[in-house]
C-alpha cells in the first residue's frame, strides 16, 4: 500500500505500513488530495499572474506620471538650492540652520497595500535605523506617515516616537493631494514654531523599471539643500531677480517647493510600489509553476504505484484461484 505523508519538513513516501518519524505527520495524502493540491496551485498561479499583469499596467501609467514630474521637481529643487546659497538666511525663517538639533521630523512614505515583496519592510527598517541613530544622540523624533503600511507598523511598534500625522488610503486611482498639502503645512508650521529643528523626507524611488532604492533628502531647513554646480558655471554666479515684493515671491516659491517635493516623492513611491509588486507576483507565479511540476510528478508516481499494487493484487488473486481450483 502506498502511503504519502505531508510533514513540516517535506513529503514522505513509503510502501507498506508507515514508519515512525520523530515529527508526527500533519496529514495523510491520497491521489485525490494531491490532485486537489495541484488544482489549488493552478488557481494561485492564475491569480498571481493576473496581479502581475495589473501591476505592469499600473507601473506604466505610474512611471509616466513620475517621469513627467521629475524635470519640474528637479529644476525647482535646483533653483531653490541656488537661491539658498546666494541669499541672506534671514530672508525667511525656513532657511535657518539651527545650531543645536533637539528635534527632527521624518516624512515617511510607504504603500497602502502589501504583496509587493520587501517594498514596505525595507523602507520601514531604514526609517527605524534612522530613528535609533537620532535617538542615540538624544534627539526627539516625530513622524509624518503617508501610507497605510507605515501607519500600521508604527502604531504597533513606534514606542518612543511621536506620530504627528498619519494618512492611509492615499494611493488609489489618483494620489490624495490633501495629504500633500496637510503634511507640507504641518512641517512648515512646526519648523517655524521651533517644534522641530530639521525635517527629513524618506521614500522609495525607482532606479530602473525593475529596481528601486530608499531615497533620503533634507526637506528643511532650506539652507541645507545641496545642489551640484552646473558644468561650466562658476560657483560665484550671481542671479538678479526683479520682483515687486520679495517676501511674496519667496513665500510662493517655498510653498510650491514644499508641496511639489512631497507630491513628487509620492509619485516616485507609487511607481516603485508597482514595480515591486510586478516582480513579486512574477516570482510567485514562477514558484507556483515549480510547485505544480513537483506535485504533478508526485501524483504520477503515486498513480503508477497504485496501479502496480492493483496489478499485483489481481495477479495474486488469479494465482490463488488457480491453486484453489
Amino acid at each position: 500500500m502506498l502511503i504519502i505523508y505531508l510533514t513540516g519538513v517535506g513529503i514522505i513516501i513509503t510502501l507498506g505500513q508507515a514508519q515512525k518519524h520523530e515529527e508526527a505527520p500533519m496529514a495523510k495524502l491520497n491521489l485525490k488530495d494531491i490532485k486537489r493540491k495541484i488544482q489549488g496551485l493552478k488557481n494561485t498561479k492564475r491569480i498571481t499572474n493576473a496581479m502581475k499583469l495589473i501591476a505592469a499596467a499600473k507601473l506604466k501609467s505610474a512611471y509616466e506620471a513620475a517621469e513627467l514630474a521629475r524635470p519640474y521637481s528637479e529644476k525647482l529643487y535646483e533653483v531653490l538650492g541656488r537661491f539658498a546659497h546666494h541669499i541672506d538666511p534671514s530672508v525667511h525663517p525656513l532657511f535657518e540652520v539651527r545650531e543645536e538639533i533637539k528635534s527632527v521630523d521624518i516624512i515617511l512614505i510607504t504603500a497602502d497595500r502589501g504583496l509587493c515583496g520587501a517594498f514596505n519592510s525595507s523602507i520601514i527598517k531604514y526609517a527605524e535605523r534612522k530613528i535609533q541613530e537620532l535617538q542615540s544622540q538624544g534627539i526627539k523624533v516625530n513622524l509624518h506617515l503617508i501610507g497605510r503600511k507605515g501607519v500600521q507598523y508604527f502604531e504597533k511598534h513606534g514606542k518612543g516616537v511621536n506620530v504627528v500625522l498619519k494618512f492611509d488610503h492615499v494611493f488609489r486611482k489618483t494620489i490624495d493631494f490633501t495629504a500633500v498639502k496637510t503634511v507640507g503645512q504641518s512641517v512648515k508650521e512646526r519648523f517655524l514654531k521651533g517644534e522641530t529643528d530639521k525635517v527629513l523626507l524618506l521614500h522609495n524611488q525607482l532606479r530602473t523599471k525593475t529596481t528601486y532604492f530608499v531615497q533620503e533628502k533634507v526637506f528643511l531647513p532650506l539652507a541645507e539643500i545641496l545642489v551640484e554646480e552646473l558644468e561650466g558655471e562658476s560657483p560665484e554666479a550671481v542671479y538678479e531677480l526683479e520682483v515687486k515684493n520679495i517676501e511674496t515671491f519667496v513665500e510662493n516659491l517655498l510653498q510650491r517647493y514644499l508641496n511639489f517635493q512631497i507630491y513628487r516623492a509620492m509619485l516616485e513611491s507609487n511607481a516603485a510600489e508597482q514595480a515591486a509588486r510586478m516582480m513579486a507576483m512574477e516570482n510567485a507565479t514562477k514558484n507556483a509553476e515549480d510547485a505544480i511540476k513537483k506535485w504533478t510528478h508526485l501524483y504520477n508516481f503515486a498513480r503508477q504505484e497504485a496501479i502496480t499494487n492493483e496489478l499485483i493484487d489481481i495477479v495474486n488473486a488469479v494465482e490463488a484461484l488457480k491453486q484453489s481450483g
